[in-house]
């Protein structure tokens, strides 16, 4: 039996899906309790025992699709294993993106309504690593078009680069749900595609800007703060190159007095630009 509502309840409820929807609940559930693992398990034909939870990644939806597709599920393991190979079969940065465009095991895949792969100079001796497109990037489809991006447009100004002498990309093309932080294993999925990127547009400097680029790039288990100021070797595949840990672009906008030490590194990055 249908539910009568006012059109101010029409508009609160439809306001609540969206905020569902926002933070990544997007299915529906019945009055009927189900064992989804147990449903995975023997549809796979795996074991009863599960070490880590699964990655829930959906079929991209077009922007008319009034009803999404039920998520498939992928093991970590086996969604990192699937990434790497993905990853090396590209040749060149088109077919990388291509394939990472369609790699529906990624986290986030067929959640945001645009796929972001890379901004900037295809190839260039600098290349700028962010964690995931934000609210601006998603609305408009424009990456690093945000007041975070403004940030990172006056950074470069300072030591004489711009968007269209670096290449600019993100370690996720798809904006998290809520722009929450990306976990460990999600990470993990993506890092095979950025060390793809970076092999490919060979970059001779890599800035990365806070905890996701830094993870997905370099083999290091100190904290940020750490690593800040201190030069890193990068190899991908069969090129080398050298990355600078950042505060990200967001914590520098609210903490000020991140904004000193940032400026002591871009000197530094000027300088090894000038020497390579």
């Amino acid at each position: 039996m249908p539910i009568e509502t006012n059109a101010n309840q029409r508009i609160a409820l439809a306001a609540l899906l969206e905020w569902y929807v926002e933070n990544g609940v997007d299915l529906a559930l019945d009055d009927t309790p189900h064992n989804r693992y147990a449903e995975f398990q023997k549809t796979e034909g795996v074991s009863e025992a599960i070490s880590a939870p699964p990655i829930v990644a959906s079929k991209p939806a077009s922007p008319a699709a009034a009803v999404r597709v039920a998520p498939t599920m992928t093991m970590p393991d086996d969604a990192i294993k699937l990434a790497r190979d993905a990853a090396n079969a590209a040749h060149d940065l088109r077919k990388l993106a291509e394939n990472f465009a369609h790699f529906v095991h990624a986290p986030f895949y067929g959640m945001a309504e645009h796929f972001l792969f890379h901004a900037g100079a295809e190839r260039a001796k600098l290349m700028i690593l962010d964690a995931a497109p934000g609210v601006q990037e998603e609305t408009t489809g424009a990456p690093f078009s945000s007041q975070q991006a403004q940030l990172l447009r006056n950074m470069l100004k300072a030591i004489g680069e711009d968007f269209d002498s670096v290449r600019l990309s993100y370690v996720s093309p798809w904006r998290p749900p809520g722009n929450r932080p990306m976990t460990p294993v999600e990470i993990a999925i993506f890092a095979p595609f950025v060390r793809r990127q970076i092999e490919l547009a060979q970059p001779e400097i890599i800035l990365l800007f806070g905890e996701a680029p830094v993870r997905a790039v370099l083999d290091v288990t100190e904290p940020l703060l750490k690593l800040r100021g201190k030069w890193q070797s990068v190899c991908c595949g069969g090129h080398q190159g050298r990355a600078l840990a950042f505060s990200s672009l967001e914590a520098m906008l609210k903490s000020p007095a991140l904004k000193p030490a940032a400026w002591r590194d871009l000197r530094s990055v000027a300088e090894a630009l000038l020497t390579q």
